[in-house]
């Protein structure tokens, strides 16, 4: 089913909280979370549909440690953490007051690798009494780990595609695909005083034929970082050669 899901092009979540709930169906008394890892080494719930949604919010932001709890922990050595009483364990000194008032007193989490060997994310078992995980435990983890790293890595690749497809490559600003959907986005939300400003470099084509396009391309990315940095976040683009627009807006009282 999973699989199937995966290549369906299903939700990356909804897919990875079906997988845990098959998992917690077949090894009562198991509550199974999925996390992700950023190229930066921060955490990102993905799954976990038996959790309170405070509680995988409480983790989205941590960077991975030496003694981040059993998540954070397994993605910094790149090996299972099997954390038996979350009470008296250190590695969850700083997070312990979160877990305990759920009734989490164990938690027993695996690395999830990707095809080039880097953690990209984890899968967590959690008890409510203290123990580690059985062998039966063990062989299910061996798969969900394999079935995570095939979504979480396709899902990095749709993502991935519709960036490049929404992001000027000379200058990283938004294109023109990418203005149209901010147009798009300001009227559907009913934004109120919004403003659109073009700008437009003179004499660029004379520039490149004195100086060459690669001096041109570096007017254009100057350019284009002082757009960005003055206008609002996500809102400067490059819709044209020489031409750059920036919009600004505010939603409406109703929104």
């Amino acid at each position: 089913i999973i699989l199937e899901m995966v290549a369906t092009g299903a939700d990356l979540r909804a897919t990875l909280n079906r997988l845990c709930l098959e998992v917690e169906a077949r090894v009562p008394g198991t509550i199974c979370s999925v996390l992700a890892v950023d190229r930066a080494g921060i955490l990102h719930p993905v799954a976990g549909p038996s959790l309170p949604e405070h509680y995988s919010a409480a983790l989205d932001g941590l960077a991975i440690g030496p003694n981040v709890g059993s998540c954070g922990t397994a993605a910094f050595l790149g090996k299972p953490v099997a954390v038996e009483d979350i009470a008296s364990d250190p590695r969850w000194s700083d997070f312990k007051g979160m877990a305990l008032p759920l009734g989490l007193r164990a938690c027993w989490s695996s690395p999830i690798f990707g095809s080039d060997r880097t953690v990209i994310g984890t899968f967590a078992f959690y008890y409510r009494e203290p123990r580690g995980p059985s062998s039966l435990e063990k062989a299910i983890v061996d798969r969900c780990t394999h079935l995570c790293a095939i979504a979480l890595e396709r899902n990095a690749r749709v993502l991935d595609r519709e960036h490049r497809a929404s992001v000027d490559e000379l200058t990283g600003l938004g294109n023109r695909r990418s203005f149209n959907a901010a147009i798009g986005d300001l009227e559907e939300k009913a934004a109120v005083g919004w403003a659109l400003l073009a700008i437009d470099l003179d004499n660029l084509k004379s520039f490149n034929d004195t100086f060459g396009h690669q001096a041109g391309d570096v007017l254009l990315q100057t350019v284009a970082g002082r757009i960005e940095r003055e206008a609002d976040p996500h809102r400067a683009f490059r819709v044209g050669g020489d031409e750059f627009y920036t919009l600004s807006g505010e939603l409406s009282a109703e929104e």
